[in-house]
């Protein structure tokens, strides 16, 4: 069960990542491309970073809980 619902926490972050920069794509404006991929790009390096934390977190939370449940002590 734990790795299944690693498995699908780490699926709802991919979802939710899609979903927030295709909503970035506002900011490209086809009049002003040189102006407005630069600031694209630093959106969605921004967006892609806030997910690559969340997921880091959720891969240390999941080693923790299967270090727990094989009764491994110390650190990682």
């Amino acid at each position: 069960e734990g790795v299944a619902r690693w498995r699908r926490a780490q699926r709802g972050l991919t979802r939710l990542l899609s979903r927030d920069v295709r909503r970035l794509r506002r900011l490209i404006l086809p009049q002003r491309l040189l102006e407005s991929v630069p600031d694209w790009i630093e959106a969605v390096r921004a967006v892609v970073d806030d997910y690559a934390d969340a997921s880091v977190e959720l891969a240390a939370d999941f080693y923790d809980a299967e270090r727990v449940a094989a009764r491994v002590t110390g650190r990682f």
